[in-house]
């Protein structure tokens, strides 16, 4: 799995970020007309989570095939990535995982590729506004960690797909900042409305609303 990728500015359109779709392609394409996205020029960044439990998991990984879909990998996908009989296999099937035991083998190992060609432990984007970090559930404490040459500890990329302490941790009133990036996104926890912690966003709506959270990079700032 590649850990992190750099996205350089977008000089034509505009960038997005949406929370977890799971499967909920009709519904990203009617949020993506209300923002009158250009699929020509804008780009849109998934916080990961794009499959699972909605009825379009297959259709919706798919747009990683496309120029203008970026994503992390969240702790559902990295569930499918997992081998056979693994725990997360177990687990997997259970949390929406379905659709895709119905695959044949070599749908299955499409599946797998796409995921591995195309997602990422972490973003980085650089916009007009800011350079915006995305990981599916956690941030280091230092976003400079994924540049240094010294590697990612498995721990840590363990914290990026499943972590919730961050956000416990806001719900309790701590609050902290990460160094290094402008601002965090990340999807993971349900929330019924964006939640914020110094520069980090929680964008995870759709189970508590039934609505997906799609957000500007201008809208991203103006809510730090």
């Amino acid at each position: 799995m590649i850990t992190h990728k750099f996205i350089v500015e977008n000089i034509a359109g505009k960038d997005y970020f949406v929370g977890d779709i799971h499967g909920e392609l009709p519904l990203l394409m009617r949020a993506l007309t209300r923002c009158r996205f250009d699929f020509d020029k804008d780009r849109l960044f998934s916080v990961g989570d794009m499959i699972d439990r909605g009825p379009q998991s297959l259709h919706t990984l798919n747009l990683l095939n496309e120029s203008w879909f970026f994503a992390v990998l969240g702790n559902h996908e990295e569930m499918l990535l997992a081998e056979d009989e693994h725990k997360l296999t177990r687990l997997h099937k259970n949390a929406g995982g379905e659709w895709f035991y119905a695959l044949t083998p070599e749908q299955q190992t499409a599946c797998k590729l796409l995921i591995k060609q195309h997602c990422s432990y972490a973003l980085t984007v650089k916009t007009a506004q800011g350079s915006v970090g995305i990981s599916h559930a956690y941030a280091p404490a230092d976003w400079h960690v994924f540049l240094e040459d010294s590697g990612i500890e498995s721990s840590l990329l363990d914290d990026l797909v499943w972590s919730t302490a961050p956000y416990v941790a806001v719900k309790k009133g701590e609050f902290s900042r990460i160094a290094n990036i402008d601002v965090t996104i990340h999807g993971h926890v349900n929330c019924s409305q964006v939640v914020t912690n110094q520069n980090q966003l929680w964008i995870d709506t759709l189970s508590k609303t039934k609505r997906l959270t799609v957000l500007s990079a201008k809208q991203i700032f103006s809510v730090i």
